[in-house]
C-alpha cells in the first residue's frame, strides 16, 4: 500500500461518524481508535460488520455461518471439526490496524449516502479538510512512531479482487477513505488507540454540514440529528 498525494487532491474533506456522543468528543480530544479488519469480520452491526472485510471469505460457526465445502485434487476436506475458515490473497499474508472516513468529493455524489451514513454509523461527525489529509497521517505517525499508510476504498464486484485496499462493491456508498498502521495477524480483534496531541486544530468546526449537488439542490445535517434537511 502506498501514501499517493492525489488521493487528497480528489476530496475536499474527509468526515468521520461516531454514534456515541462521548466517542465523539474523545476524538477531539485526541483519541484515534484504530480496529483490525477481524473485528469487522465478526461484526453483524449494518455498514460496519463485513465477513469479507480485507479476505476473499470468512466464515465461523459461533456466527451461525455455514462451513463451506472444500475440494482438493478432486477429494471432500473433512471440516467437521473445523470452527471457521478464512480465505485471503496470497499477497496479503498480514493485516493491519485500520481507521475509516468518507471522502466528500466534488464529483463523488457523498451527498446521495449522508442519511443513510447518519443511520448506519451515528450523528456525531468530525470533518478533516483535504489539505489536512497528510499532516493528520503524520500525527498519527509520530504518536505510534510507526509509518501510516493512506488512500481510498476501491470497490468490486470481483469477489477474489477483495484485500485492504477493495470492499465489495455493495460497499461502495460510504465512499470510503482509509488510514493503516502495522501489521497485525489474520485473527488479531486487539484495537489501537493512538494519543493525537493538537488533532483538533487541524478539523474544521461543523457543528452543521452543508452539502450541495450537482444539481444545485442544497442538504443540511447537525450535529446529533440524523435528519436531513433538503432545500
Amino acid at each position: 500500500m502506498k501514501s499517493p498525494m492525489d488521493n487528497s487532491q480528489q476530496a475536499v474533506a474527509l468526515i468521520k461518524f461516531f454514534k456515541q456522543k462521548e466517542h465523539f468528543l474523545a476524538f477531539k480530544a485526541g483519541t484515534s481508535l484504530f480496529r483490525t479488519p477481524h473485528y469487522f469480520r465478526r461484526l453483524e452491526d449494518i455498514g460496519r460488520g463485513d465477513s469479507s472485510e480485507s479476505c476473499l471469505g470468512y466464515w465461523d460457526k459461533e456466527l451461525s455461518d455455514s462451513i463451506p465445502n472444500i475440494v482438493r485434487d478432486g477429494q471432500p476436506i473433512d471440516l467437521d471439526e473445523v470452527q471457521s475458515i478464512l480465505v485471503y490473497p496470497a499477497h496479503e499474508p498480514k493485516d493491519a490496524w485500520l481507521q475509516s472516513w468518507c471522502m466528500i468529493g466534488p464529483h463523488n455524489n457523498f451527498g446521495q449516502s449522508l442519511e443513510r451514513m447518519l443511520d448506519e454509523f451515528g450523528a456525531y461527525f468530525v470533518v478533516l479538510p483535504a489539505r489536512n489529509i497528510n499532516a493528520y497521517a503524520n500525527l498519527i505517525s509520530e504518536s505510534c512512531n510507526e509509518p501510516v499508510r493512506y488512500g481510498v476504498i476501491r470497490y468490486s464486484d470481483n469477489p477474489l479482487a477483495r484485500s485492504l485496499t477493495v470492499k465489495d462493491h455493495g460497499f461502495s456508498y460510504q465512499k470510503e477513505f482509509r488510514f493503516y498502521i502495522g501489521e497485525c495477524d489474520k485473527n488479531e480483534v486487539q484495537d489501537r488507540d493512538i494519543r493525537l496531541h493538537g488533532v483538533n486544530n487541524l478539523l474544521l468546526e461543523a457543528g452543521s454540514l452543508r452539502l450541495e449537488s450537482a444539481s444545485g439542490s442544497v442538504m443540511y445535517c447537525t450535529q446529533g440529528q440524523t435528519k436531513v434537511v433538503y432545500t
